[in-house]
């Protein structure tokens, strides 16, 4: 299952992962995807252009900065859905 990764550092299960409306309302916006190991960050495509906060979680995770809101899914779970 999906997990949301807030900015503010806090995290939930994510249901609605496996559609598109579903990943961009989680996202609040456009989405792109950010690769690293065997995981897929979903992220939004312009969040630096919106200055969303940093998020300093799902940063670490991806060894790079990414803000806003995102979905962290396994490289199956987004391979399974687009």
């Amino acid at each position: 299952m999906a997990v949301l990764i807030k900015s503010d550092g806090s995290q939930h299960d994510y249901p609605e992962y496996d559609t598109l409306q579903g990943k961009q309302k989680a996202v609040g916006g456009y989405i792109e995807p950010v690769y690293f190991d065997d995981k897929v960050l979903i992220v939004n495509e312009e969040g630096l252009i919106h200055q969303l906060p940093v998020n300093d979680t799902a940063s670490s995770m991806a060894q790079q900065i990414i803000v806003g809101d995102c979905l962290l899914l396994t490289r199956e779970e987004w391979n399974e859905n687009n």
